[in-house]
Order: C-alpha cells, then structure tokens, then sequence
C-alpha cells in the first residue's frame, strides 16, 4: 500500500513522475514564452511533444516515398 506521501506526490504528477534535470535556464524561459505557456512543464511537456510528432512526421514523409512518384492528375 502506498504511504500518503506517495499518495500526494502521485496525485500531484498525474500521469507521470517528477524528474529532476539540469536544464539551460534561458533555453526554458525562451521555450515557454514562444509556446506562450505559463509553466515550465508545460513548455518541457510540449517541446517533447513537438519532438515525437515531427518523428511522425518524417516516418510518414519516408513511407510516402516509398511508393514512388506522385501523378499529378490522381491528386484531388
């Protein structure tokens, strides 16, 4: 069974954990502002986020070009 302070400390990281990282101040605070967020985990959260869907993205891009070149006339 879980102590109370595992308890709060869970319901306070929902879905996930607290991570203690050495992280460029300036970096954070230029990140979080250009996402316009008001937290740093949120702008950590997001970055991160940004990373996996642009991994998507490329897989998708790689995956299109396999199947070779595009005729125009069958884009609608």
């Amino acid at each position: 069974m879980p102590t109370r302070k595992a308890a709060a400390r869970a319901s306070r990281y929902p879905g996930g954990r607290k991570k203690t990282l050495r992280i460029d101040q300036r970096l954070l605070d230029r990140v979080r502002q250009a996402l316009g967020l008001r937290t740093e985990t949120a702008a950590v959260t997001q970055a991160l986020e940004a990373v996996l869907r642009r991994e998507q993205q490329i897989q998708g891009i790689r995956a299109l070009t396999a199947l070779g070149p595009i005729d125009p006339r069958r884009i609608d």
